[in-house]
């Protein structure tokens, strides 16, 4: 099956929300606002990653605890430690680490480790229905051309 030989590498959204550890947790959310995203992957200093941050975190660490958002950095709100994948790593495998955990976003590091990418259900769920939409027009195509040929 072809799905189960492509790699995740070739899913993923190789322009990633990253912001440092250490960062203030104001400017993560301001940064979230400026960028249009609902996630950032907290990178170390050799832009490792290290924790995920999602406005879900922030909303439910913070806001409902009415916590003060300018006094806490980003290290004490994200989720760590963060599952990665290896950009040669194949989907399948990849979407059963994301079903397993629970986790709906998954950033794709490279060889040594650095963040290269990063794949979400929706990336996956796009993919899919290309690739299943190919197939219904296969078989209307094969259809189509059967009645052509033999009427």
């Amino acid at each position: 099956m072809r799905a189960r030989s492509m790699k995740i590498g070739d899913l993923a959204v190789h322009k990633v929300a990253t912001i440092p550890s250490g960062t203030s947790l104001l400017n993560c959310a301001k940064e979230m606002r400026e960028l249009h995203v609902g996630s950032l992957v907290v990178v170390d200093e050799n832009e490792r990653p290290i924790g995920m941050l999602t406005d879900r975190d922030i909303t439910i660490e913070v806001v409902a605890l009415e916590k003060d958002i300018k006094t806490l950095v980003v290290d004490e709100v994200m989720s760590a430690p963060v599952s990665v994948a290896h950009s040669s790593e194949g989907v399948v495998d990849a979407l059963a680490r994301m079903r397993e955990q629970g986790i709906r976003r998954l950033p794709v590091v490279d060889e040594e480790g650095k963040i290269s990418g990063i794949v979400t259900a929706s990336n996956i769920v796009e993919e899919l229905s290309v690739m299943l939409d190919s197939i219904v027009r296969a078989v209307k195509s094969s259809k189509t051309r059967e009645i052509a040929q033999r009427p």
